[in-house]
């Protein structure tokens, strides 16, 4: 199993994480390990060491957005996983091959266990929009599931995320990359 840079949290901050909830703040946190960088995946545990969440770490308030409750790689199969869930529950909501409409959010970010994330379907095209770095990291990954999900039923995968992230962002995530 890959191992990601911990986060621990002081005695008794867990509950909330137990409870699933989807963030994780800065006042729960008692040591990271060094060089975690915005955007990076990382691994959340209580004070006596045990695995609580992978998330996406974000240097603000909100410390991480938690993408997952049990132990992952974060790799496609993973990510992809995931958005099958959100395909299946808009599929027996009558979305995905309604005589009505051919446009329904497919993703609605934590609603669907993906914080940051936001995917809209306008019939044959899938509109992409992350509001995290980390979220933006695994954008080809997502695109390329989508593209298994919808077997061929997709012409288009637009990312939509520049707005969403401002230029700060783009910027980082283009320095991660090697790219300027």
């Amino acid at each position: 199993m890959k191992t990601f840079p911990r986060i621990v949290l002081l005695p008794k901050k867990e509950r909330s994480l137990l409870l699933f909830h989807p963030w994780l703040f800065s006042g729960a946190v008692k040591k990271m390990d060094s060089g975690i960088s915005e955007g990076d995946i990382v691994e959340i545990y209580s004070s006596d060491n045990k695995y609580l969440a992978t998330a996406h770490y974000h240097d603000g308030s909100i410390k991480a957005r938690i993408f997952s409750f049990e132990e992952t790689e974060a790799d496609f199969e993973f990510w992809k996983s995931k958005l099958t869930a959100a395909y299946r529950l808009r599929e027996n909501l009558g979305l995905t091959n309604s005589p009505l409409t051919n446009v329904y959010r497919l993703v609605h970010a934590e609603g669907d266990g993906l914080p940051g994330l936001i995917i809209d379907i306008y019939n044959t095209s899938a509109v992409i929009q992350t509001h995290t770095l980390g979220m933006q990291r695994q954008v080809k990954i997502i695109a390329d599931a989508l593209t298994e999900i919808y077997k061929g039923k997709l012409s288009t995968i637009y990312d939509k995320s520049a707005d969403a992230l401002g230029k700060q962002s783009l910027m980082e995530l283009k320095i991660s990359f090697g790219r300027q």
